[in-house]
């Protein structure tokens, strides 16, 4: 049997392996310093200074924006009237264009408001606006070519049908005429 002096070593030895253990855990995770000092880092911030040109050039994207935002969403609710006349493809296209041209809109009001006020959030809320404008257009373009590749793939395939049709209507025309 092992003497108090020996127990109490060894209860000793393992409280410091266990505390060696919790020391390993506390430190990978981050302490209170390190996160206040995470925190009170400088975040870059987009700062512009803009001369009477460049306000007159902002003027003026801010004007076609707002116009060509305006003229999306009136497109868009044309295409979506004419549900009536054609069919569901050309609401899709309407709801796509008016989402369009209320990106454009938001874009302008907060361009508008950013040169007025000097305000960062605001020219960065604008230019969000805008890429999520562009990156719609350029996917319907993409989206369009493809579309348009296709109908020239089917359309080859059928020229020579059509071709052979053509020349048998010309010998049949030709024959009765003689």
């Amino acid at each position: 049997m092992p003497t108090g002096k020996q127990t109490k070593l060894k209860t000793t030895a393992k409280k410091g392996s266990d505390t060696k253990l919790e020391n390993k855990k506390r430190s990978s995770k981050p302490t209170a310093s390190k996160t206040s000092r995470q925190k009170n880092t400088i975040k870059p911030k987009l700062i512009f200074s803009l001369d009477e040109e460049g306000r007159l050039l902002i003027e003026k994207f801010y004007k076609w924006t707002k116009f060509v935002g305006i003229m999306n969403i009136i497109l868009g609710i044309i295409y979506c009237l004419t549900i009536f006349v054609f069919s569901i493809p050309t609401v899709i296209i309407g709801v796509i264009t008016i989402l369009m041209g209320s990106k454009l809109t938001v874009a302008a009001d907060h361009l508008k408001y950013a040169t007025d006020n000097k305000d960062d959030d605001s020219f960065k809320i604008a230019l969000g606006q805008l890429s999520v404008y562009f990156v719609i257009n350029g996917v319907l373009f993409i989206l369009t070519l493809v579309f348009i590749m296709m109908l020239l793939l089917v359309a080859s395939m059928f020229a020579g049908i059509f071709m052979e049709i053509l020349n048998e209507l010309r010998f049949f025309d030709s024959s009765l005429s003689a």
